[in-house]
């Protein structure tokens, strides 16, 4: 663009205009001179960068390897946190755990935010649409809850373990749902959020998930008009007070034992969020319009909650200002007082601390491009088509339901057909790469016109009983009717109508409520809301509802929080006062369909490419050239998943979470052949009892036998080791007699009372299975045992056949996480990684590679004559913990192949070997292989294991075949680590 040079380093934050202007307009170039810095965000943002930069000085060490976790390429599952989303969460953590209330940074942020909500503290931060706020969120949530349960202070005033998400309607409340550590698809596991060693931790947050709608205070006595005719207008207000209010809708967050600190309160959407006295900082502004007022009705529902929260102190201890302890946490792409004027642009919140907008996002391709007509072959001042609601003279579209021959007025018919033409451009490029269509949606101003369009586009039923198929074939609801049948209305809808208040029922007006109804028995729904909902959550979603739809024609806007990935065109019909309301619209389009090209082998910078939106009839000013490149063909989308017919290619591994060395200690073990024989009867031991009342059935109790017999063993292990430690604190002769002393004799000298009990149990443990299953001793079971009249008898015995180890020295074995061991069944998702292998002998259908040594890794494994089953470990989350550069990481290996001899190896691709390939190598071979093979948790066929780094392909078939033909087994540890994760010292 003539004028405007690229500039080195970050995009300044400010409210700045980037347009390019119609080529008929007066403007043809930007005036950055009217570029208006926010500098209260820069200085943040400034403070920030360099506290990133030293190494993020002042946090707790849990916090600080948070903030390392998260910037580590190796420790996620698919892709690593985005510049955007830490720094969102590293400006709340400064602004919490680093800078002081005097910090002239802080102390700013806070002023204003209590002048503009009466006293309440907040942080916000802007992050566009499609930009990952859920993902923050998750951060945040994990940041507090695991310096809440781990710190050791008597009261932590900083963190907390409760959690209020408030969200703008049902469908964002059902989206956040995977806040929840418990969720089956929590955003936590899904995106690698917290190390393996911390996960377990973060189980104690407490969440609720609430929509806005639900702190509308109630009345128990409420009437119908009817109601109110016959009992009359006396009756006394019953509306619940407003701590009732809040206490019942977050009423699992009060009360709750275990759970530390303040409640921490999150507002997604939080531009509805605010004061409404105080909307644009003036009491003399303009009459609000009816959407003003609307927006202000939803904003005193929520604001109210978060002041009441403050005022019965679930915000934490009042200041003397008036503020709270625990902030609140706002999060919006929009976060700007609504403009009371269409001649002024909305002002940003005053509170916000970070800001990565939508030009940002655009720029660094984490959102598709948005683009937008600049010049047309018509002879108005402005291009017809960026304006098209000011371009249509008839601003009441004619419905088809009562003139079937009715057209659309121009210039809007042409807009809507050229839409459509770039819609069939799409779909061909995406035919056979994936799985569900593209998506255009149509944005009407009134929910006449909506319908009117629903009709042209989708197809309708006339006044008189008769269906006409849509405009558009791809678009139809209607199926075009055989030779001598009628139309007929399609089971799976290709066009939705939607209106931006679906999850507010009362704002929807008895005529739209029917069209609902009528799209919801098309579906064979009897649910309107749920129906149509359902359908719009789930568009582009392979195997859901809405996987088939193709358009959705919406009143207003699209509803807060809508998710699609797929849209490729938008086409707005209704007046767009600001550039906020622009902003709003065609945020909803910019999803990104993939972020694999972040990691993709050839972009060495992670650089993602573009992908790009086409907006009609929005005049949005955020173009960033004029010029487009040619379409290119999206990368194919490839659904990865366990096969269910190969269950015996199952894949397993342990889920090693940290590595713990075993201190050398006094261990023993069972000699076979000091075994004496030996003879148990059962004795009459009850296992079953029948129970009954004064009257009616009887019933049976009987223990679970596995518990029960583990329990046994565990008794008599520690009785035998409560024998050693009794007679090593003892004269020796005084504990037994006879032969059997010598064993205690040892352990007198050994000084086993310095080690305690501790140390001898496990080796007890272990020597009582032996002993049991030795062929001389007939015992059925440990419960026998441990009840036998002669068990101290059978105790001695079993001690005079044992002998301790000598030369006992530090081990390894294995932290395990929950579960210990993880394995190839339940694997789903999407990829548009190019290299990709379609897999015969491995459980998981593809394997979805990197790079071109990593897919000829993957066809030989699946051809190797020595390979019984192998898994590409891409998407399943298995890590394993190495140190390196003066912190523990985590990294993924790239295949794990099991060989038909039962060895289980490690394969790493590594086209160049630097210093961290080599860390992974030493800690991989000399400590995680070691560690499982020395865990006797685990079962036998997980503790074999090798690792093999292949920098080119032609290798691994040679390493596959020696490693077939060598001796491996699980190895053994000494007895001392066999026996002894009782003594461990934590490494990573």
């Amino acid at each position: 663009m003539a004028g405007v040079q690229p500039r080195e380093g970050r995009r300044p934050s400010a409210l700045l205009r980037p347009v390019p202007e119609d080529h008929k307009s007066a403007q043809l170039a930007m005036d950055m001179a009217t570029e208006v810095q926010n500098k209260a965000i820069m200085a943040v943002r400034e403070r920030v960068r360099r506290w990133r930069h030293a190494g993020y000085p002042g946090t707790t060490s849990v916090t600080g390897t948070l903030l390392r976790h998260w910037a580590d390429d190796d420790a996620h599952r698919q892709l690593r946190p985005f510049f955007a989303q830490r720094e969102a969460v590293e400006t709340f953590i400064w602004l919490r755990e680093v800078a002081r209330r005097d910090t002239p940074e802080r102390r700013r942020i806070e002023e204003v935010s209590r002048r503009a909500n009466d006293g309440i503290v907040r942080y916000c931060a802007k992050m566009a649409t499609g930009t990952g706020k859920t993902a923050v969120m998750g951060m945040l949530i994990a940041w507090q809850t695991l310096n809440a349960v781990r710190t050791r202070r008597r009261r932590n005033l900083q963190h907390s373990s409760r959690f209020l998400v408030i969200a703008p309607g049902l469908t964002v409340r059902d989206r956040l749902a995977v806040l929840s550590p418990s969720h089956a698809d929590n955003v936590y596991n899904e995106l690698g959020l917290v190390p393996s060693s911390l996960r377990g931790d973060l189980n104690s947050a407490r969440v609720e998930i609430v929509n806005w709608q639900a702190f509308r205070r109630r009345d128990p006595t409420e009437t119908t008009g009817a109601q109110k005719s016959i009992l009359g207008s006396g009756r006394v207000d019953q509306t619940e007070s407003a701590e009732t209010m809040v206490r019942r809708v977050a009423r699992g967050l009060f009360g709750r034992s275990g759970a530390h600190g303040d409640l921490v309160v999150i507002n997604d959407e939080a531009h509805l969020c605010y004061l409404p006295d105080s909307a644009n900082g003036t009491a003399k502004a303009p009459r609000p319009s009816a959407d003003e007022k609307d927006a202000d009705k939803i904003a005193a529902v929520w604001f109210n909650a978060l002041r009441t929260l403050r005022n019965i102190g679930a915000l934490g201890e009042r200041d003397p200002a008036g503020g709270q302890a625990s902030p609140v946490y706002d999060f919006s792409a929009t976060p700007m007082w609504i403009a009371r004027s269409r001649r002024s642009e909305s002002p940003m919140f005053e509170w916000v601390a970070s800001d990565f907008g939508l030009m940002d996002a655009i720029e660094s391709g984490l959102v598709k491009v948005p683009r937008v007509p600049v010049d047309d072959d018509t002879s108005e001042s402005l291009t017809a088509w960026r304006r098209l609601y000011d371009a249509t003279p008839h601003k009441r579209l004619p419905k088809r339901s009562d003139d079937p021959a009715a057209v659309l007025p121009e210039p809007l018919a042409g807009a809507l057909a050229a839409s459509v033409r770039e819609w069939r451009d799409a779909y061909e490029r995406t035919l056979g790469r994936q799985p569900t269509p593209p998506v255009m949606i149509v944005v009407a101003n009134t929910v006449a016109n909506a319908v009117a369009l629903y009709e042209h586009i989708a197809g309708c039923e006339t006044s008189d009983g008769q269906l006409i198929e849509g405009l558009y074939e791809e678009f139809s609801n209607v199926a075009a009717a055989g030779e001598g049948a009628a139309p007929t209305w399609r089971s799976e809808p290709r066009t939705l109508l939607v209106h931006s208040r679906l999850d507010d029922d009362d704002a929807i007006g008895a005529s739209f409520k029917k069209r609902l109804a009528e799209q919801a028995r098309h579906m064979g729904d009897d649910v309107p809301a749920d129906a149509i909902r359902e359908a719009l959550n789930t568009v582009g979603k392979q195997g859901r509802l809405g996987e088939k739809v193709r358009c959705v024609v919406s009143v207003s806007m699209l509803t807060e929080g809508w998710d699609a990935r797929t849209v490729t065109q938008i086409l707005g019909f209704r007046a767009f006062s600001s550039q906020l309301l622009c902003e709003q619209v065609t945020g909803r389009a910019l999803r990104r369909t993939s972020y694999e090209s972040f990691r993709d082998e050839p972009d060495k910078e992670h650089l993602l490419s573009p992908e790009y939106a086409e907006v009609l009839g929005i005049p949005f000013e955020f173009m960033p050239a004029r010029e487009s490149p040619p379409p290119v063909d999206p990368p194919p989308r490839v659904v990865v998943r366990t096969v269910e017919a190969r269950s015996g290619l199952r894949i397993s591994w342990p889920a090693v979470v940290e590595y713990l060395t075993v201190a050398a200690a006094s261990g023993f073990r069972l000699d076979p052949g000091r075994v004496r024989p030996a003879e148990l009867s059962e004795s009459a031991e009850a296992e079953i009892v029948e129970v009954a009342g004064v009257s009616g059935r009887t019933h049976l109790l009987s223990p679970d036998e596995d518990q029960r017999q583990k329990a046994a063993r565990v008794r008599c292990a520690a009785e035998i080791a409560n024998l050693l430690t009794d007679s090593a604190s003892t004269q020796p002769q005084q504990a037994t007699g006879g032969a059997h002393d010598t064993l205690h004799e040892e352990a007198s000298e050994r000084g086993l009372p310095d080690a305690g009990r501790s140390s001898l149990f496990v080796s007890a443990y272990k020597a009582v299975g032996d002993w049991l299953d030795h062929p001389d001793v007939d015992c059925p079971r440990p419960s026998v045992l441990l009840r036998h009249r002669d068990k101290r008898s059978h105790y001695n015995d079993l001690i005079a056949a044992c002998r301790f180890t000598d030369g006992a020295r530090p081990g390894r074995v294995a932290s395990l996480g929950t579960p210990p061991v993880d394995d190839t069944t339940g694997v789903r998702f999407e990829t548009t990684l190019r290299h990709i292998h379609e897999c015969e002998r491995s459980e998981v259908s593809h394997a979805a590679c990197h790079s071109g040594l990593e897919l000829a890794c993957a066809r030989i494994l699946d051809k190797h004559p020595r390979v019984a089953a192998w898994v590409r470990n891409f998407g399943l989350g298995w890590s394993l913990p190495y140190h390196f550069d003066g912190a523990w990481r985590r990294y993924e290996p790239d295949f794990v192949a099991r060989l038909t001899t039962g060895l289980n190896v490690i394969i790493e691709c590594k086209g160049v070997v630097d210093d961290k390939a080599l860390a992974v190598e030493h800690w991989t071979r000399n400590h995680w292989i070691p560690a499982v093979a020395g865990t006797e948790r685990l079962p036998d066929a997980l503790r074999a294991w090798a690792y093999e780094v292949i920098t080119d392909a032609d290798h691994l078939p040679v390493r596959l075949t020696g490693l077939a033909g060598a001796d491996h087994v699980p190895g053994a540890l000494t007895e001392a680590a066999a026996s002894l994760p009782l003594q461990a010292e934590r490494q990573p």
